[in-house]
């Protein structure tokens, strides 16, 4: 049978079935995003759900519909599927409130990073995250400065008027890491307006 293609062209029929291929499943991922990568964050491979996390913080407060997987996900085996879904609740301020108990816990994980944006998530979700202020002022003694920055400013917006938190806040006006010791005093100052 004789070809339209020329022969120099035949070999790129693979390749353009490969680029069909990856269009057809681009698509499919745009039509609902959202519940696809949730999907995904539930898949055996470490690196599919490492990758999901990964897309649903790039698409930040859009991705709102997977907090509760993601939340999940803060309590992954992998560390690094851990750290990325908590970065991804980090992105979606107060609409991630519903996951305020799971990152709770992260605050106690062996990982650094997903300390680092649990205590960065609660930050950002505010006064939603108030359930968690005893927690909060427990990981204070952690021993990362960039923790506790984070730590500090979530009790600036939980631990109002509430003496405990703003007395394990002043404690930290002695902490050895200068960046502490600014984001303590900024607290104690919205604290006490």
């Amino acid at each position: 049978m004789n070809s339209i293609l020329k022969p120099r062209h035949r070999k790129l029929v693979p390749v353009a079935g490969l680029v069909v291929c990856g269009i057809a499943a681009a698509l499919h991922l745009r039509a609902d995003p959202v519940g696809e990568l949730s999907r995904r964050l539930q898949d055996p491979d470490a690196q599919v759900r490492y990758r999901a996390a990964k897309q649903l913080e790039e698409l930040g407060p859009n991705a709102h519909a997977a907090v509760d997987v993601l939340a999940g996900s803060v309590s992954d085996d992998d560390p690094k599927v851990r750290y990325r879904s908590a970065k991804a609740l980090s992105k979606m301020g107060e609409l991630a409130a519903a996951a305020v108990p799971s990152l709770t816990e992260g605050l106690k994980d062996s990982d650094r990073e997903v300390r680092y944006y649990c205590a960065k998530s609660l930050y950002k979700i505010g006064e939603a995250a108030e359930p968690a202020r005893d927690a909060v002022v427990a990981a204070l003694a952690d021993t990362d400065p960039e923790v506790r920055c984070y730590l500090v400013k979530a009790l600036s917006k939980i631990g109002e008027e509430h003496q405990p938190s703003m007395q394990a806040v002043e404690k930290l006006l002695q902490d050895p890491n200068q960046e502490v010791r600014k984001a303590a005093k900024d607290a104690l100052e919205d604290m006490q307006d």
